[in-house]
């Protein structure tokens, strides 16, 4: 034993004897000090014991505030399944009230909390923590409020963009994500030492919500200047406020959309089995199994993407397409023998074009009275001009078609300007995209470039 435990010990006793209340007084600050002195409690009453283990363990997890009542987990985390207080041991068993989220017990007394990065909607849950105390029994239960954001296997590049800007700092997406942008500035010039430079990219039209891509590497970033289009990958961060791609690499040039989610479900149909809905893939004309048909108006090709093979089985139309070409293809898809195919009356477009046929598709799935979430664009041909340009108001109101896609027809309504605008001319159209009593439009105040 220290000598400074044995002399305080023994002083302790002696004002004991001799002066109870001064006893009493050094008795607390003793206690305090973790000293126990004779004729005082050896421990912390067991009730007091399990509400410090639950306090403990509330501060660990529940970040809820009164502004941030449920916090929201775009990430899988981990906790622990017991802990040790004052050497007495607490179990903790873990549970949500969702289906979307799941707690995995791990090795180490480590729980993962498994969340679906697919979930259908956005849900707040709890977090449950049963906590009980090994040598009692007793338990105490914690609910600890959380938001699980709506997810999605194949989200649009917007939605990843708008995912983003709800992080909270420190906060990453729940895995790596692809962007196209172009180039609005570059805040830190291509490092020959390193290797690395660092840009902001504007995804779409989404100007407010630009992406930072901090020591962006790769084959050709000595090149990048602003106004490039680029591809990028990496894992997104809130860091201090500012959004941002994590030392990320340069995919390429141009758009090279992320189509994993696409082939890694058409890849696992059995035989005989079929995708639900539309699909869109982009990739380049590896070879034409049956050329063009003038009686039947199709062709058979197929597509390299990724490193796979997909076939576009009697295409409809294709007299001008030929090996290499970069197309879109829309279209159902099917295991058909082994074969994983478009379907027969698959369509096609210009592969530049593939961003505006998934933004299409998803604007005719809105509801009445709804919206797509965030700023979007769409290039298209202007078919027809149901309201002429105005000099009072100065805008128009036209229908534009992207690659001939007439059932994917967009009005653009009240467009700012247009002036110089005429049937034929392909534009870019930038804005708000909604469901107007069965129409699917751009909202008023849309711009566009041409």
């Amino acid at each position: 034993m220290k000598k400074s435990a044995i002399i305080l010990s023994v002083v302790a006793l002696m004002l004991l004897v001799a002066t109870p209340v001064m006893a009493m007084g050094l008795a607390e600050d003793a206690k305090a000090a973790g000293y126990v002195l004779p004729g005082q409690e050896a421990a912390t009453p067991q009730e007091d014991i399990l509400a410090n283990a639950a306090d403990y363990i509330k501060a660990l997890y529940d970040k809820s505030t009164k502004s941030n009542p449920a916090p929201r987990t775009t990430a899988d985390f981990e906790v622990y399944d017991q802990i040790s207080i004052k050497n007495q041991l607490f179990t903790i068993e873990w549970s949500t009230d969702t289906e979307y989220v799941k707690a995995v017990a791990k090795d180490n007394h480590v729980v993962l909390i498994d969340i679906d990065e697919a979930a259908p909607q956005e849900t707040v849950y709890n977090l449950i923590a049963v906590v009980t105390d090994a040598a009692t029994g007793e338990k105490v239960t914690l609910e600890m409020p959380k938001t699980l954001p709506q997810g999605s296997n194949d989200p649009a590049p917007e939605e990843i963009v708008l995912a983003s800007y709800l992080l909270a700092d420190g906060e990453y997406l729940p895995k790596e994500v692809r962007l196209t942008g172009t180039v609005t500035a570059i805040p830190t010039a291509y490092s020959e030492q390193y290797g690395n430079i660092t840009v902001n990219i504007k995804v779409g039209a989404l100007a407010d919500n630009l992406i930072q891509c901090y020591r962006l590497s790769g084959d050709g970033c000595a090149n990048i200047k602003e106004g490039d289009l680029i591809t990028v990958q990496g894992k997104i961060k809130n860091y201090k406020g500012t959004i941002e791609f994590d030392k990320p690499t340069l995919v390429g040039f141009g758009g090279i959309p992320d189509q994993s989610a696409t082939l890694e479900a058409a890849f696992a149909l059995a035989d005989g089995e079929a995708m639900k809905g539309t699909q869109v893939l982009r990739g380049v004309i590896e070879s034409i199994p049956t050329a063009y048909s003038e009686q039947y108006g199709n062709i058979t090709v197929n597509l390299a993407i990724d490193g796979k093979i997909v076939q576009a089985y009697r295409l409809t139309g294709g007299a001008d397409l030929a090996v290499g070409d970069d197309i879109t293809v829309i279209g159902t898809i099917k295991n058909y023998k082994g074969t994983i195919e478009f379907d027969k009356g698959c369509r096609y477009v210009s592969g530049k074009l593939y961003g505006s046929v998934k933004t299409l598709l998803k604007a005719y799935e809105l509801e009445d009275g709804k919206a797509l979430e965030g700023a979007r664009q769409v290039t298209g041909t202007i078919i027809d001009i149901p309201t002429p340009y105005s000099e009072q108001y100065g805008n128009v109101t036209l229908n534009i078609v992207c690659g001939g896609l007439e059932d994917l027809k967009i009005q653009c309504y009240r467009l700012a300007g247009g002036a110089d605008l005429a049937v034929g001319d392909t534009i870019t159209v930038s804005g708000t995209i909604k469901n107007y009593k069965g129409t699917i439009e751009f909202d008023k105040n849309c711009t566009y470039t041409k």
